[in-house]
């Protein structure tokens, strides 16, 4: 699933979940655990208070980073736009440092959705027909 998203005015980029996002988080942040860290973002984003500590702000920055990574690619190759941005951004700390503003309250329900929609249209059955008849 991909969607454009304006991270400030002028300034858009193509975020994609798919069933490949943990595999290439895993690959860009050795060690990180994309689920693990994708549900504290989630149970942070349902909670009431709007307050953020670095924990939080750390796991919301790999995961923009990785989704806007994938988002120059149409499959999981890596693509020559993917390099020049690896290049221009060898780490999410330089890519975030590269906006005037970053809104984390407006960004985040938006990576959230984008991700748990793609795992639920992952999770839906494929198969249609019924169950067949018991014994």
């Amino acid at each position: 699933m991909q969607k454009i998203i304006e991270i400030e005015e002028g300034r858009s980029f193509n975020f994609k979940a798919s069933a490949f996002s943990p595999i290439m988080y895993n690959k860009l942040f050795p060690g990180r655990d994309f689920l693990k860290d994708m549900e504290c973002l989630k149970e942070k984003n349902d909670e009431e208070d709007d307050s953020f500590n670095m924990e939080h702000y750390e796991h919301f920055v790999r995961v923009a980073y990785t989704f806007a990574y994938q988002g120059l690619a149409p499959t999981p190759r890596k693509t020559k736009e993917q390099e020049a941005f690896r290049e221009e951004y060898p780490d999410p700390w330089t890519w975030i440092d590269s906006f005037r503003t970053f809104s984390i309250y407006e960004i985040l329900p938006e990576i959230i959705d984008l991700w748990y929609t793609n795992e639920k249209k992952v999770a839906e059955s494929k198969n249609r027909a019924p169950a067949p008849p018991a014994k």
